[in-house]
């Protein structure tokens, strides 16, 4: 006759519930693109939900640093390109704060250098509770480079959520 197991014997063991995330302070990347504004929804919906903090990091590159690596003969004048990204950056969260809730406070960041450092240095600089970043940016010199989402998944010092916006696919309901 077989031993008997009692272990077997008892009842599984029921799981522990999941909580509810809460989030004070929130960081949200971004560039204008769809999948920027999927995780800037987000954040806004959890900033509603628990009174949160939102801090708006925009990260356009530092050309006046970057220029010493272009030739120079009929190189376009970094300054002026330092200028014009800069105000484009400012444009945007101008705008993007005129659409989020009057109740939810909200920080403007701008930094200069490559998105995924500077995102992570951010995180490294202040408290947050999360990270909401698109999954992809706006033009191909970051596919090029690497991915931003991908950079920040594994170096930032908080939790890190990425958005995928889907693609449309036209004037088809779907």
């Amino acid at each position: 006759m077989a031993a008997e197991d009692p272990i077997a014997d008892q009842p599984p063991e029921r799981p522990t519930p999941l909580g509810e995330l809460r989030f004070n302070r929130l960081l949200v990347a971004i560039d204008g693109s769809e999948s920027a504004e999927l995780a800037l929804s987000a954040a806004v919906t959890v900033a509603r939900r628990d009174r949160s903090a939102l801090t708006l990091l925009v990260v356009v590159p530092d050309f006046v640093a970057d220029a010493a690596r272009w030739p120079s003969p009929g190189a376009p004048d970094p300054r002026t390109m330092q200028e014009e990204a800069d105000a484009a950056a400012e444009r945007l969260l101008r705008e993007t704060v005129d659409r989020i809730p009057e109740d939810i406070s909200v920080t403007k960041l701008v930094r200069r250098g490559r998105a995924a450092q500077e995102i992570v240095a951010q995180t490294e600089a202040q408290d947050y509770d999360a990270v909401l970043l698109g999954a992809r940016g706006l033009g191909r010199v970051g596919a090029l480079l690497g991915s931003v989402s991908n950079h920040v998944l594994r170096h930032a010092a908080t939790d890190v959520f990425v958005a995928h916006a889907r693609p449309h696919r036209g004037d088809a309901a779907g």
